[in-house]
């Protein structure tokens, strides 16, 4: 349960309300959280230059008054453009897990076979979509059974809103054997990872197998090993207090 302090909050103070264009929600050992409305089909969410300070991050709404109905979209930590795209929003599940007591964020599991038969999953890209060209690793498909993808990873106030890539690459050896390499690259303008972000190899039953440490100028850090046919195992990106893990089967 997330605590909130409403006799806080610009929005209900009825003397700004009508000064400001404002929707925050104080949120009780953290901080102001925006709350931003748009209508079905926009594309951009823009932000009022008094909501483009003192704000923890933002949620965006989408209200559709011919069925009087509201759908969250999204949340973005920082918006230094005065705008956010919203195909590019951060999952709710990011905002569950940096409110106070949140628990770290798990997705749904992969199937790196389906991989394989060029089937992918909602959120991996390909690695030319998330990545300039001097960053990009190495890659040819010239062999049969072997597919990469990149995902953005976006570990909130402990990269100071920094994302970075985790991009994973499968390739099948024999009838019952893969190997997987697992990577992690930074994004935007950095051009090395922060220091000590930790990328660790999880078994099915959650014990770290290996862990991959950046140093002060890493431009990336990975691993790569074999997994067997029923294989499930987790790849975890943390730094600091904020983790995330991700899933996978063979």
């Amino acid at each position: 349960e997330v605590e909130t302090n409403l006799e806080n909050s610009d929005r209900w103070n009825p003397a700004l309300r009508s000064l400001l264009d404002v929707a925050d929600l104080p949120v009780k050992d953290w901080g102001k959280l925006e709350c931003r409305p748009v209508l079905p089909n926009q594309k951009i969410c823009h932000i009022p230059a008094e909501s483009l300070s003192d704000r923890v991050g933002y949620v965006v709404v989408e209200i559709d008054e011919e069925i009087n109905q509201a759908k969250l979209l999204g949340f973005a930590n920082t918006a230094p453009e005065g705008w956010l795209d919203i195909s590019q929003l951060n999952s709710l599940e990011q905002l569950i897990y940096q409110l106070p007591g949140g628990e770290p964020i798990q997705s749904d599991i992969v199937n790196l076979l389906d991989w394989l038969k060029e089937k992918y999953d909602v959120g991996w890209q390909a690695v030319q979509e998330l990545l300039s060209p001097e960053l990009r690793p190495a890659f040819r498909n010239v062999e049969l059974k072997k597919q990469q993808r990149a995902k953005l990873i976006d570990l909130g106030i402990e990269l100071d809103d920094r994302r970075v890539v985790l991009i994973i690459t499968v390739q099948e050896k024999d009838e019952k054997t893969v190997q997987v390499r697992s990577q992690v690259y930074p994004t935007g303008e950095a051009i090395v990872l922060p220091p000590n972000l930790k990328m660790s190899i999880l078994t099915d039953t959650d014990t770290v197998f290996k862990e991959v440490t950046a140093k002060s100028n890493d431009e990336f850090i990975q691993y790569e090993f074999d997994a067997q046919l029923g294989d499930s195992f987790g790849i975890q990106v943390a730094l600091g207090e904020a983790t995330l893990t991700e899933k996978f089967r063979v």
